[in-house]
């Protein structure tokens, strides 16, 4: 028989020298099996299959299965594949793994197609490509990474064709400019999308790319056009390279667009509170030396009595900064503004009134309004009802039309008549509060001071 079958080797099988061709082809194991009842022979097969099991040119031919010590699972998914080939009478082509013994694996692409005859004998042609698997999986793996760090940084990422003018978007980019899933775009879909007090950065940052400044690289911000609209971003960071073609032309631009809102919220923020603090440490400064000057003044010659004063005052400052910082410099509620200007003195002789509700002021507002009510206690503690036995001190407020309304009241001290001259304590709680649109109204009747005081609320 084995004569007969080197003999008819080629017997039967149309285009002979084709089949040699193949046959002889690099990286191509093929040849014919013939089906037994439990397993499968080569009839025949060429080097590059013989080689694969480490044998010599025909050093398969009248092998099974078993000869080349496959288990019985290997052999079956073979004989599965055969069968149905031969009992279909067509060819079938199929992708599948192989893993040989020494731990020897990877991927065949074979072709399998009945043999003409009685016979049942399959041709193979078949392809290692455990390369291209490997390379599918890097792929794959590459893809899961990048789609991993697009999700952690929340980036888009986008492709323009310049030769077609078209450009593809990924779904997150599509959603930061507002662009929905079923818009054609192109560049000047783009360029609609971008807000248009900005384009002409976007237009200044790509131009240049294009020229091949910085490698053809460029990140640009922006403001979009539709910010805020069904979900988009207000501020765009875009970061692209463009590619060139070996002719030094530009062929395509590949980016990512990330959503910069609270950046740039947060930069703006963090800007006007460098400039308020910047303003801030200038009128304290200013304060501070009003505060000093007004004390040496009023003590003369007394060190100790200059000392008390100016400490006395600084303290006050001191609290109405305390409390902001406790605050974040935002705002301060009215009564935290009222504990912090009483705190040096006997608070079971006040009496504090008011609408309910948290009544909250601007920050240096606030401050005002501490050495304003520090002045006023100071005042009370030295010469007014918190000097005596029995004197009370009355503060009421309210929220009228124009703003807040607090009204300070002393009964049960000494007598009271107006000073000969205003004083700096005076001149402070009269003119402290006017900067921001307020008022401060002394009164002196003689069962105690009245001080009346507007300050505006912001809404």
């Amino acid at each position: 028989m084995a004569d007969e079958e080197g003999a008819d080797r080629w017997s039967g099988i149309g285009g002979a020298a084709l089949l040699k061709a193949m046959f002889d082809a690099a990286d191509v194991m093929a040849g014919v099996f013939e089906l037994l009842d439990d397993d499968y022979r080569y009839v025949t097969a060429n080097r590059n299959a013989a080689a694969f099991y480490g044998r010599g040119e025909g050093g398969l031919d009248g092998l099974t299965g078993r000869d080349l010590g496959l288990t019985r699972a290997q052999i079956d998914a073979r004989l599965t594949t055969l069968r149905a080939c031969w009992a279909a009478q067509e060819a079938r082509t199929a992708e599948y793994p192989f893993s040989l013994e020494g731990g020897r694996r990877g991927w065949f692409l074979g072709t399998f197609s009945p043999m003409p005859g009685e016979r049942p004998r399959v041709a193979f042609v078949v392809l290692d490509v455990t390369a291209r698997h490997q390379a599918q999986r890097d792929a794959d793996r590459q893809k899961a990474r990048l789609a991993l760090a697009l999700d952690a940084t929340e980036l888009g990422l986008w492709e323009y064709d310049l030769a077609a003018d078209l450009v593809e978007w990924d779904a997150r980019t599509r959603i930061l400019f507002g662009v929905d899933a079923e818009t054609t775009i192109d560049f000047a879909t783009y360029a609609a999308a971008v807000h248009p007090h900005d384009f002409h950065l976007v237009e200044a940052a790509y131009g240049g790319a294009l020229a091949g400044k910085e490698g053809g690289a460029y990140v640009v911000e922006h403001r979009t056009a539709a910010a805020g609209a069904r979900g988009s971003a207000a501020w765009v960071r875009g970061a692209a390279r463009v590619v060139f073609a070996e002719d030094g032309r530009p062929r395509r631009v590949i980016g990512t667009a990330q959503d910069i809102t609270a950046q740039v919220v947060a930069r703006e923020r963090q800007d006007l509170l460098l400039a308020e603090l910047n303003h801030r440490v200038k009128n304290n400064l200013a304060t501070v030396q009003a505060i000093a000057a007004h004390a040496f003044r009023s003590a003369g010659d007394d060190p100790a009595t200059f000392r008390r004063a100016f400490e006395e005052r600084l303290q006050s400052l001191a609290r109405g900064h305390d409390l902001l910082t406790r605050n974040v410099w935002e705002t301060a509620e009215l009564t935290e503004i009222f504990a912090a200007a009483l705190a040096p003195f006997d608070q079971t002789c006040v009496r504090l009134h008011g609408e309910a509700g948290r009544v909250r002021l601007r920050p240096d507002l606030a401050v005002s309004l501490v050495m304003v009510l520090h002045e006023l206690a100071t005042n009370a503690a030295k010469y007014g009802a918190l000097s005596a036995p029995g004197g009370e001190v009355a503060i009421d407020w309210s929220l009228q039309p124009q703003g807040l309304r607090i009204f300070w009241r002393e009964t049960g001290g000494p007598p009271v008549s107006p000073p000969e001259r205003e004083g700096f304590g005076s001149r402070l709680i009269r003119t402290a509060l006017g900067s921001f649109g307020g008022s401060a109204n002394l009164a002196f009747p003689a069962e105690g001071l009245i001080c009346e005081m507007t300050a505006p609320l912001d809404s």
